[in-house]
């Protein structure tokens, strides 16, 4: 059986623009969105961080090369590589991308194309076919068959396609792109991390490596210092608690070795690991001085607090906020009736030869009404698990600003502490080396003995491992103070972009 137009078949091109001229003004026309309009929870910030000290200097925004050392610029750009957790990551963006698609696709016609053999064999008298059977077997009538055979071939391009009147597919697509904006700002986090544990990795290991050259060097001081004590004890111009106090710091020192070179160790370990390394070769990191004195620069003052807007895990709360927010209009929606089409066209026929005549062609089309009428509080429930999920979000998100604008304090001043100690330390040290030069002039004019001029050395190698360690603790607090603010306290005009990841 074919379909007719008056005298003439009705050609599928004609149905096909038909449909597809339809198709457009309801996708054009359709529907309306059922998400709220909320207010941004975000709680109320004082415009400035106080804690900022003045200074003219600027972030890079590459803010790693600040440090100054080529080495280390090459050690980031091979953890980015190479850090499976940052691997993990962009897997993880790689997803969420792909979900979204997966919603989005939801607001078009699914178009199917379709070819199709059916072969059916049934006994006649059943069904319509018994009940023909009964009227068509007569004396001398024609003899009805008893099964009939039955073969189909087809060919079609099918649709179906919901119209989105109350927002439901439109709010699915854009929480399903928030999330993935917000796992895109994840990633920027675990990037921000991964970055500022390399760095803080190879600051600990030089500290390591100094500290541990200058703990064999007080040995040796205090090895040295304990012979002549021995020999002079041994010649009874000692007393035995001199000589035993000799004995005992230099056997304290030398208990310092093992703990470095198991801390060495375990830095050493974890820079491997964040180079996805089992183990790597290490030579002697030499940190350049213009390094240290990066890290001493002071940081601009009357930085805004807007620059936590910038702030990845700020970034994602808001994202994950949005979505959640979306995500109470795809509730809402599911109280309205939703509406359906579906269709089909194309050709059948019993010869597989004939199906590519236009005169075997045929079209189907149906459009549907689906409205819920009792379903025992369900979508309300659903409703009212959609508003939990944002205000728990909400609730999240303002912890989450007040958490960041916090760490942004609390590294600020941490730095500035660690500058003020570090400047005594310096002074302890210049003092220190005064000691030893004034020592050493007094035992060559023999005003001095060899032991007070040994204690001396001692005294400037122990202030230089407190410098060190200084040194260290100020790199990792100008890095808080990096990763704080989301890595620079520039603000980068940036294209904001499309809607299509």
């Amino acid at each position: 059986m074919r379909y007719t137009c008056g005298d003439q078949a009705c050609p599928f091109w004609h149905v096909r623009s038909l449909f597809a001229a339809g198709l457009l003004a309801v996708m054009m026309f359709a529907g309306c969105s059922s998400a709220p309009h909320l207010e941004n929870p975000a709680p109320p910030l004082p415009e400035k961080f106080e804690a900022a000290v003045l200074a003219d200097q600027d972030a890079q925004p590459y803010w790693w090369h600040g440090f100054g050392d080529p080495y280390l610029n090459q050690l980031v750009d091979s953890v980015i590589v190479r850090n499976l957790d940052l691997h993990v990551a962009v897997a993880r963006v790689t997803q969420l991308q792909n979900q979204f698609r997966i919603a989005r696709s939801d607001q078009f016609p699914s178009v199917e194309l379709s070819a199709r053999r059916e072969q059916q064999d049934t006994p006649s008298n059943t069904g319509i076919g018994g009940q023909i059977g009964d009227r068509v077997n007569v004396p001398g009538g024609p003899v009805f068959p008893d099964r009939f055979e039955i073969t189909t071939y087809s060919a079609s391009l099918g649709f179906a396609y919901e119209m989105d009147f109350w927002g439901r597919v439109r709010g699915t697509k854009r929480a399903a792109l928030q999330e993935f904006f917000a796992t895109q700002s994840d990633m920027r986090t675990v990037l921000l991390g991964i970055i500022g544990e390399t760095i803080a990795t190879y600051f600990e290991i030089a500290a390591r490596q100094h500290t541990l050259e200058l703990t064999q060097e007080n040995i040796n001081i205090l090895a040295e210092r304990a012979q002549i004590l021995s020999d002079r004890y041994e010649r009874g111009l000692a007393s035995p608690l001199e000589f035993h106090a000799a004995r005992q710091d230099l056997h304290a020192a030398k208990a310092d070795l093992p703990v470095l070179e198991s801390q060495l160790d375990a830095a050493r370990g974890q820079l491997a690991l964040l180079l996805g390394r089992y183990r790597m070769p290490m030579d002697t990191l030499l940190v350049p001085e213009n390094a240290y004195a990066y890290a001493m620069e002071d940081i601009p003052g009357g930085l805004p607090s807007d620059l936590l807007q910038e702030r990845t895990d700020v970034v994602a709360a808001f994202q994950r906020l949005e979505a959640a927010r979306e995500r109470i209009g795809v509730a809402r929606a599911a109280r309205f009736p939703s509406f359906s089409l579906t269709g089909a066209a194309g050709t059948q026929s019993s010869v597989l030869s004939d199906i590519v005549q236009t005169s075997q062609n045929f079209w189907l089309f149906s459009s549907g009404l689906t409205a819920p009428v009792f379903n025992a509080g369900k979508i309300r429930a659903n409703i009212k698990v959609a508003w939990a999920q944002y205000e728990q979000l909400a609730a999240q998100y303002e912890k989450t600003v007040l958490m960041a604008f916090r760490d942004v304090e609390a590294s600020l001043v941490h730095y500035g502490k660690l500058k003020e100690r570090h400047a005594f330390l310096s002074a302890a040290q210049t003092s220190a080396r005064d000691r030893v030069h004034i020592q050493e002039l007094r035992y060559f004019r023999g005003t001095g003995d060899y032991l007070g001029f040994l204690d001396a050395r001692r005294n400037l190698v122990m202030s230089e491992m407190a410098l060190t360690e200084s040194r260290r603790a100020l790199a990792d607090a100008r890095l808080a103070v990096h990763r704080s603010l989301g890595g620079t306290w520039i603000h980068e005009d940036e294209p904001v972009d499309s809607e299509t990841p």
